[in-house]
């Protein structure tokens, strides 16, 4: 089956960098695209850098073997960490996080908590021509936002959604599954328009989006690299403000758990943490060397919020796993995944390595439920999962079917036992509890619906009753089946 990647997406999107890194040997993506250099003259030139800093390193005496951790972790750090080439504002805005408790969480549907399985069932389509990039909710549900690539921002009646106050037609239905019957009801939509040299406005694709809990407002990325901040309860689809520090498209927006606060994450390598209070910049975190592609915090609870209050620890210059602090997860499509301790400004981050024989390419991760896990979905039809403070190894490797294509998005489960797992041909729901002795038993259960085509996103609630899964290539490469789908997760004990 087609995957929908061509060869050449790593030669034109995989690599980014500037003068200040690898010597020359990393380059930004447009010059790879206009040079036409392949991945194996970068990796030769990755190569060489490397031996010239085991040269230099020998050359002053370190004397140190080539295979001490240390030294490979200070020569990684001093090869790839990234300048961030963004004024920050003075006075910087606060970092909210710190100052203000998380909101609180909706509750879990009635037998999730501990269920063996689910039984997930698709059910609605939100029909759009278009591909979508980004979608976002209510905590409740009752609002769904959608943007892509025509420029426009919809919102959703999900009530009346769920409810199948609108069928979709005989036509509609044709391709999809029986199970689908039920037409995304749409209340309104707006233009999503950008202000370019000049003054001039002009609709600018859906990067990236982020709603308010009480949808009182709604954040989106912009291509300029502005971010838009949109009235959305009151004079709905009134451009706020304009956030103006990234250069290039913004392909990651995440609200902070208190709600105060923004994390960026752009495809020029940087990413951002803005007080919304006042629209200032309160951090920048320098070291992805190629388009950000996803952005998550790990799990914060009141309760975490009061042991941080209670802590004397700002955060040192390296990173520690046992931390109160509030944990931020980053990745990039080149496959950098990297944690970061919100509290200290001018600390190094932790990086997650990436496997031997594993393509350097990612385009989503996820924490678990717990935050004890991590999991990055690779090109190699594969998901890598890292503990918490285990190291920088990952502990196992799902594997997927060959010819299922490159992990284009996950979502962890709230019973902490299933993954879903998006492909460029099905979407799977991955049973991480099962044993990897019991190779008789396939670990995972297809989800119908997607045949074909690039997931943008997997969407749960979370009251852990629905899903979603557009499609749409979020700008790369890839191609879309036209379809965004609505699921009914219901468990099963």
């Amino acid at each position: 089956m087609d995957s929908g990647f061509n060869d050449d997406f790593l030669e034109k999107e995989l690599f980014g960098g500037d003068d200040d890194g690898l010597d020359g040997a990393s380059m930004d993506v447009d010059d790879m695209m206009l040079t036409g250099q392949s991945v194996v003259a970068v990796e030769a030139d990755l190569a060489s850098a490397a031996a010239a800093a085991d040269a230099v390193a020998a050359a002053a005496g370190n004397g140190v073997p080539e295979d001490d951790g240390r030294v490979r972790l200070e020569r990684s750090r001093e090869l790839h960490t990234a300048k961030l080439d963004i004024a920050m504002d003075d006075p910087p805005g606060e970092l909210t996080l710190l100052q203000h408790p998380p909101r609180a969480q909706v509750g879990l549907a009635d037998g999730v908590q501990g269920c063996s399985t689910f039984e997930v069932t698709p059910t609605m389509a939100l029909v759009n021509p278009w591909q979508i990039y980004t979608v976002t909710a209510t905590p409740n549900m009752r609002w769904l936002f959608t943007g892509g690539e025509d420029g426009y921002i919809k919102k959703w009646d999900f009530n009346a959604t769920v409810n199948g106050k609108q069928l979709l037609t005989l036509g509609q239905r044709h391709s999809l599954v029986d199970s689908i019957a039920k037409a995304g009801v749409i209340a309104s939509y707006w233009d999503h328009t950008d202000v370019v040299e000049g003054g001039v406005e002009m609709l600018s694709p859906v990067y990236s989006m982020a709603v308010h809990s009480q949808a009182l407002w709604l954040v989106s990325g912009m291509k300029s690299g502005h971010i838009g901040l949109w009235s959305v309860r009151h004079d709905e689809g009134r451009r706020i403000s304009l956030l103006s520090k990234h250069k290039k498209p913004v392909s990651v927006l995440r609200i902070s758990p208190d709600e105060y606060g923004l994390v960026s994450g752009s495809w020029d390598r940087a990413v951002l943490y803005w007080d919304l209070n006042t629209g200032r910049l309160a951090r920048g975190f320098a070291g992805h060397t190629s388009q950000i592609s996803s952005i998550e915090f790990q799990p914060w609870s009141c309760e975490q919020y009061e042991a941080h209050l209670r802590s004397e620890s700002v955060g040192g210059a390296e990173f520690d796993a046992q931390t109160t602090g509030p944990v931020l997860m980053t990745t990039s499509i080149d496959g950098q995944c990297l944690l970061w301790d919100v509290r200290a400004p001018k600390a190094l981050p932790h990086p997650l390595d990436t496997p031997k024989k594993t393509p350097p390419w990612a385009t989503s991760a996820c924490w678990s439920r717990d935050g004890k896990r991590i999991y990055v979905g690779r090109r190699n039809n594969s998901v890598d999962e890292y503990e918490f403070g285990a190291g920088s190894l990952p502990v196992r490797t799902l594997r997927l079917p060959l010819n299922s294509g490159p992990v284009t998005a996950l979502a962890a489960m709230a019973n902490g036992r299933h993954l879903v797992c998006a492909s460029a041909d099905n979407v799977r729901v991955w049973d991480l509890e099962q044993p990897a002795e019991r190779r008789s038993t396939v670990p995972f259960q297809v989800i119908p619906g997607h045949h074909g085509g690039t997931i943008s996103s997997v969407f749960i609630d979370e009251s852990s009753r629905y899903m979603l899964t557009p499609s749409g290539n979020r700008g790369w490469d890839g191609t879309s089946n036209g379809n965004n789908l609505g699921y009914e997760l219901t468990p099963v004990n």
